[in-house]
Order: C-alpha cells, then structure tokens, then sequence
C-alpha cells in the first residue's frame, strides 16, 4: 500500500467512527422521551352482592388490570379482605382473608370462592397489583342467619307510678352467631289474669303489642302505661318459632306521684246527703307527706240546706292508688253531714305531679273539680276577676261575676272594682263595691271576702266568700250563706290580674280568640254553652259557638257566629271602675238556631272569667285566650279528661268522671273514664272511651265521643274548641255535646 492509499484507508475509518457515534448519541436521546403506560386494576365483576353469615358469595371476585389501553397479561393481583369484623375467608389452598391469583390474556384475575365468616355487617374487599396506586374494591354484605334467640337489651328493671307511661322496653334478636336479625314481628305482652299489678299498650289498648325488628334486630315499644295495682310483675317479648326462653323485662308500679304539700281542692255539683239534696260546692286544703299520707287539713261545705267548716281526721284519711292511674283521696270530716258518714272520696287524674283534675266518686255526691298544689299563703293585693254560681235562696240559677281589688292590707276601698249579678234574669250590671274586707289568708291558706255593694236594693244584697289560696293568681271560693245578706248556694274562682287592675283596655283583648266553657240554667233546666270567640279591631265579634239545654242543640261543630255582635271594654280611667278589664259583649247568635247571647268578661293575668247577662238564662264559667295555629297533630298526647255531665231524663241525676284518653294527632283518641252515675260509681276500663275528630285551622274540630253516655248511646256528638298549641300539641281542650242525649261538658288538659 503506497503512502496516500494508507491515510484514504485511515480517513475513511474516522468518518465512520464519528457517524457511528452521532448514531449512538441520536438513537440515545431517542428513547428517553418514550411514555411509561399506566397500570391500573378494576373491579369488574362479584361487587354489591350479600351472603348469610357461613355461606359463601354466588359470584367470585373479578378484577382487569390494564396497562395503559392494553390487557396486562401475566401480572399477579392479591385480593384482601378484613381481619377482623364483617368479613369472610377465600377457599385457597389454606382458607384464609387473601388470595393471590395471575390475569389471565385478558387482564382478568379471578379470586376463588368466598365465604362470609359469622359477623353480620358491611365491608369491603380490595384487589391490588404491581405498579396500580388505587386498588379496587368490592362492596359486600354478611346478612344475619335465620332469627334464634331473643334477649331484653333495654328498660329492664324499671318503675312507673301506676297511671304513668314506661320508658322503651327493647328487645333484640339474634341468629346462631349472635347477630341482630332485622325484619323480625316480636309480641311484647304484659300480665294477663285481669288482675294485680300490669300494663296496658295503648297503641292497642290492650296488654299486648307487636313490633317488628330494626336493621340491629332491636324492636322497642314505648307506649307501655302501668294499671292501678302497685306492684311488681313481667312484660315478656318473643318471635313465632322461638324454641328457645322469651325475652323477660322486670317492671315494677309504684304509688302515683303527687308531691309532698297542702293542696287545694274545689268541685261543685250534685249531692243526696242527709241534711239535703240539689246543688252543692266544696272546697279544702289538705297537707300531702312525702310519703303520700294525708297529715291535715280543713274544708269548707255548702249545698241548699247546709254550710259547714270541718277540720280533715288525719287518722282515716289517706291517698291510694286508684283506676288506671287515677289516684283516690280519702277525707274523713268527721261531720255526719258530710260525705258518706263523713267521709268524702275523691278521684283524680293528674296533670302534672302538682295539679290535677277530679271528680267525687261516693254515694253521696258527683260533681267536678280541680285539684292544686298550693304554692302561696302571702297576703293577697291588687285585681282578681271573679265568678260564683249557683242557686239564690228562692231556688232560682244565680251568677255574679266581677273584678275586686285589694288596694290596703286587708282592705278593699271599692276603687278598681265591679260587679255584675244576673239573679233568674233579673240584671244588676255595672255595680260598684263600698268599703270592704278580706280576712288572710291564714296558715292553710282560708281567706274570708266580706263585700258590700255600694248601692243595695231588693236584688243585690253584701255576700261573704269562703275560700283557699292556690297561689297569687289563684283563689277557690264558696258563699257563706249561713252568714251574709244574699243568702245563695253559690260557689267559683278568683283569678288575679297581676296588678294590671286600672290599666285594662281595648288593645288588651283587640285582635286576640278566646275558648270558654260555662255551665248554669235557663227556662228549661241546665244549660251549657261553649265555644270560640273572636274580637275584632272594629268592635265586632266572630267565631263559633255550643250550646245544649232539655230543649235544643247546636249543631255538631257549632254554629258561625252572625254579624252584629259586639264587644266593649270599659275605659281605664273612668270613675271607681276604670280600667279594671270587664268587658261586654252582645248579641252573640247565628241568627237561627239560639241567641242573642250577651256576657261579661273579667280580664286576668291568665285568662278570665265569664257570666251571662240574659233575663232567660244564667251560665258562668272560665275563658282562655286561643294561641297558635291549628292542625290535627295540635290534639295528640295524653290528656287527664273531666266529664260534667246532666243526665236529661226528669229524675236525672248529674253524672261527672274522670280519667285519661290518648288522641293520636290524626283523628281519634282513646282512654278511660271512671263514671260517677247515680251516685254509683263505676270504674272505667282502659279502652273504653274512644272518640273522634276532624281537624280545623280555627281550632274548632266536631267529632265525637264513645263510652260516657249516662243512656247508653252508642256514641255522642260533640265539638272540640283547641285552647293552645304548643310543640305541636293543644295545651288544654273544651268540648261540649251537641245531640240530645244528655248535657255533657267536658275538659281535657294536657299530661306532662
């Protein structure tokens, strides 16, 4: 090789090494921009799917794993389920909670068979891969085994007081594995015999109930009312094909609640004693125990031929359970003249621990009440708006009502005060009072009114009222006939202004609804009239009202108030009587069926008191101020419900009772009353009293009421007038017959 052919060769290998290393440095940065695919893992398939606890799932487990759009074949995918809990085992080589399997071409991995263990509940399982940063996951259900055992799990042991409403009564049912079984009817039942200590359901009004079981196989019952024997006994709960022991609660009636204090009784109506017979009030205090023993008290008695102040025997009197939770107050007088032998028997259903309504429930009288926990002996001042009732001494219906106002210790100037007296239809309106007194109130509570009209005539005469201190606002009085000038078998309430005596006017009552409720007589015998009044800004009344004599009724759910009716409010300021909240209404009719009604309204600080001021007819009785607006779930609870009822056949006898009903807030109600009927008194039996209604915004419902009738109808109409709602649930209730059946009245008062 000559020398220029050696460096060619030379040359020609230096080109190639240089292209072959451009090659290299551009086949490098070539590949190092080229995308990883991503790796990902689904579930595809044996998600959302249930077992029985021990059985396995009908469908496998199936996850895809991808990488990027391409099936990633030959990749190893681990499904897991939980350790612990609601959980199951893969039936791999050795059972257990993981599963290793490969993809398939597809990119499909498939766990073997799995079986749920023996814990019932929601879990997941999950299946993970190489590369995939979410795993997948598959939603699953052990669902508990067929229902094997049952246990009580809540309201065991617990007491009531007889009358009062159990807490929850629980039981929870189980499969083999002690898993909640949902879905499941269990029987709660209460003692059976008919006798001792039990409950009643009042969902059922009987001793026995079913509920089905929650989504923890817990079925609860929370409506359990304990009867009127103190004692203890067992609710037991169980499902059909139970082979095992029932569920067993422990329950336990105590004596009724009624707090330690004096307490306050009043009730009037009809008595047969031996001293005389007609129309007759009471009214007492007797000091409660904490241990529910009577320890003293007093009373004060008047009917047509009698007046008497007793003291109470403390050693024979006392306070037991009574019917269905109704508690019974013995007083024993020691007055031959009173009661049976002395002996007066009372029935009450209480409202709260501290008041109640009642009714007397011997042979001696039947008449309807109020019973209250007395919270003040202080000496009384200012306004009290009043009423009393009842016969004069010619045998003929009587009401006075009015406003007195204390305005010295114990001194009554007649300034601030008025009075109003319809005596058989002769009127003495807008009558003023002289210089008067009022005596107490003593240790029990006794006040003694002394009041002097200021101008005496024929027809109004100085009366003296016996009465006792509830509180500030609260006074139960009766007439002192054996003492005074009017001579009258009268008796009533005082309700106190709470010093707005004098500053009464139109903007007090403009624009407001008010309930009442009045009981007295007119040309043909006993009259009761009830019902909803509104007072309009101009003066004018609307509303809704009841009546029912011998004679006539008004249509079930009253009757439209016509136009011309009015109302006035007597100016604060002008003479004696300024201010002191009495107010006229007239001509209150529909224009067909009754009327023209006028009344006198008394104002109060809660309320106020009503008296008809007619030549034909003579009613007196309470009002209530309407709140709220109105729908059937305003009447539901439990209502403690008083019935004054006359019986319309010419030697009938006044029927009164108590007891307790439960209104479901839709449209019926049921319960007891336990009837005093010709002076025999009968206890009701739980379910035994039902009624119906249909609501309405006004708060007038008709409807209906069964198990009361003194004639045995079947079923008697009535409206309904709502007071109030609150929560949802009327505070208080009035309702008045509206057939010609018999004459009944009857109040309903909210439980709480």
């Amino acid at each position: 090789m000559n020398r220029r052919s050696y460096w060619s060769v030379l040359a020609l290998i230096a080109s190639i090494s240089v292209f072959s290393a451009l090659t290299l440095l551009t086949g490098c940065s070539s590949s190092s921009s080229k995308t990883t695919p991503t790796v990902t893992i689904a579930a595809t398939s044996g998600g959302a799917q249930s077992a029985v606890v021990g059985a396995p799932f009908t469908n496998t487990l199936v996850a895809t794993v991808m990488s990027g759009t391409t099936p990633a074949s030959g990749v190893t995918v681990t499904f897991t389920a939980p350790g612990t809990g609601a959980s199951g085992t893969f039936a791999t080589t050795t059972p257990g909670v993981t599963d290793t399997e490969t993809t398939n071409s597809s990119g499909v991995a498939t766990s073997q068979i799995f079986t749920a263990n023996t814990t019932a509940g929601a879990y997941s399982v999950t299946a993970t891969t190489s590369g995939a940063t979410t795993p997948a996951s598959f939603s699953l259900t052990n669902t508990a085994g067929a229902p094997a055992a049952i246990a009580a799990t809540g309201g065991t042991p617990q007491s009531a007081a007889v009358g009062a409403t159990y807490g929850s009564l629980v039981a929870q049912v189980t499969d083999g594995d002690s898993n909640g079984v949902a879905g499941v009817p269990v029987t709660f039942t209460a003692n059976t015999g008919g006798t001792g200590a039990s409950g009643t359901f009042t969902s059922t009004s009987s001793n026995t109930e079913t509920a089905t079981t929650d989504a923890n196989g817990n079925a609860t019952v929370t409506d359990l009312v304990a009867n009127s024997t103190i004692g203890a006994f067992t609710v037991t709960a169980d499902f059909t094909g139970d082979t095992g022991t029932a569920a067993s609660f422990a329950l336990t009636n105590v004596a009724p609640a009624l707090a330690a204090g004096n307490y306050v009784y009043y009730l009037s109506g009809e008595d047969n004693n031996a001293a005389g017979s007609g129309i007759y009030f009471v009214t007492g205090v007797f000091t409660a125990s904490a241990s529910g023993t009577i320890t003293g008290g007093e009373q004060t008695f008047s009917d047509f031929n009698l007046y008497e102040q007793d003291n109470i025997v403390v050693a024979t009197s006392s306070l037991t359970a009574g019917n269905n939770g109704n508690v019974l107050i013995t007083l024993d007088t020691g007055d031959p003249n009173i009661g049976v032998a002395g002996v007066e028997t009372f029935d009450v259903s209480m409202v709260t621990t501290s008041n109640g309504l009642l009714t007397e429930y011997d042979a001696s009288a039947s008449g309807s009440g109020t019973l209250d926990l007395q919270t003040s002996t202080a000496a009384l001042s200012g306004g009290y708006a009043f009423f009393a009732g009842g016969w004069d001494a010619n045998g003929v219906p009587i009401v006075t009502g009015g406003v007195v106002n204390i305005d010295s210790a114990g001194g009554i100037s007649g300034a601030g005060s008025v009075f109003d007296q319809n005596d058989g239809g002769t009127l003495s309106p807008d009558q003023l009072f002289a210089a008067s007194t009022v005596v107490g109130p003593d240790a029990l509570g006794q006040v003694v009114f002394t009041l002097n009209p200021q101008t005496t005539s024929s027809t109004v005469f100085e009366f003296e009222m016996v009465g006792y201190v509830v509180d500030a606002n609260h006074i139960r009085w009766v007439e002192n006939w054996n003492v005074d000038d009017l001579s009258a078998t009268t008796g009533g309430v005082a309700l106190g202004q709470n010093g707005k005596n004098g500053t009464y006017s139109s903007s007090n009552l403009s624009g407001s609804n008010g309930v009442f409720g009045t009981a007295g007589a007119d040309i043909n015998g006993p009259l009761q009239v009830a019902g909803l009044l509104t007072f309009n800004a101009d003066g004018s009344l609307g509303g809704n009202v009841s009546f029912n004599d011998f004679s006539s009724q008004s249509p079930q759910g009253g009757v439209t108030l016509a136009t011309g009716g009015t109302w006035t409010i007597d100016p604060s300021g002008t003479g004696n009587d300024g201010g002191t909240g009495r107010v006229t209404i007239s001509n209150v009719t529909d224009d067909a069926t009754f009327g023209p009604y006028n009344f006198q309204l008394y104002l109060a600080k809660e309320g106020a008191v009503l008296i008809s001021m007619d030549a034909g007819d003579q009613v007196a009785g309470l009002a209530y101020p309407q709140t709220g607006s109105f729908t059937a779930a305003s009447f539901s609870g439990n209502y403690a419900l008083n019935i004054d009822q006359q019986d319309t056949s010419p030697d009938g006898f006044e029927y009164d009772g108590i007891g307790t009903v439960n209104a479901d807030g839709t449209s019926a109600f049921t319960g007891f009353v336990d009837l005093n009927a010709d002076l025999t008194p009968t206890n009701g039996t739980a379910g035994g009293v039902t009624g119906t209604f249909t609501s309405n915004t006004n708060g007038v419902f008709p409807g209906t009421i069964s198990g009361i009738s003194s004639t045995g109808a079947a079923s008697d109409s009535f409206t309904f007038y709502l007071i109030g709602a609150t929560s949802g649930a009327s505070v208080g209730v009035i309702g008045i017959e509206n057939d010609a059946d018999q004459l009944t009245l009857g109040t309903f008062e909210l439980q709480q």
